[in-house]
């Protein structure tokens, strides 16, 4: 993912004692997330990481802020977000690492990215973080497919690679999986079929 499209986390001063606190904090409200508990509650996630919840609201002003800053310590948690040596390799192998990474990483983060999506309504700055997500997503899908895209007009491109990243994003991930109950294999199946229907369409 591009840095641009990275959240950056609060800032934050103390001593490495509290800093280590703090990330145990952050792992222990991604941990009870991915476990199902949407949201955590303050004393769920201080119980996990082993500290009273006065010191959690030292750290955190309020679970919204813990929220945000995890979505930073996520991507350091699960480097699935980048894709390795873009724009490289035949077309059909990219398509198909591409794929597998997605699925890999929506079968892992799933829930956090629900979670995020539940209150982008009520919170500019997650609504903020999901658009520039969306954003670094598209923006991989160009790098990735660069060679197949600049043969394009302007507009093709930024159809192909919108198209892309909607077809492998979070929400087309739970409807494959969820919804219509389909596999991994079959939802990277289905994904791969359909980028290359759109890569090799004659422009």
């Amino acid at each position: 993912m591009t840095e641009a499209a990275a959240p950056a986390p609060l800032p934050f001063q103390g001593t490495p004692a509290a800093m280590r606190r703090r990330i145990r904090a952050l792992d222990a409200f991604i941990d009870l997330v991915l476990e199902g508990n949407l949201p955590p509650t303050a004393e769920q996630v201080a119980e996990r990481a082993g500290i009273s919840k006065a010191t959690f609201f030292r750290y955190f002003e309020s679970l919204n802020a813990m929220r945000y800053d995890a979505g930073a310590r996520m991507l350091e948690r699960f480097p699935l977000l980048h894709v390795a040596d873009p724009g490289q390799g035949p077309l059909r192998e990219r398509i198909q690492r591409f794929v597998s990474l997605r699925v890999e990483l929506w079968e892992k983060v799933h829930l956090l990215a629900r979670l995020q999506r539940t209150v982008v309504l009520q919170d500019p700055d997650a609504a903020r973080m999901v658009d520039r997500v969306r954003e670094g997503m598209v923006d991989q899908v160009r790098e990735h497919f660069a060679p197949e895209l600049q043969e394009r007009s302007a507009a093709q491109r930024d159809d192909a690679a919108l198209l892309i990243a909607m077809i492998t994003s979070v929400e087309s991930w739970e409807q494959f999986r969820n919804t219509y109950g389909r596999s991994p294999l079959q939802t990277r199946r289905a994904w791969t079929q359909a980028i290359e229907a759109l890569l090799s369409t004659s422009t």
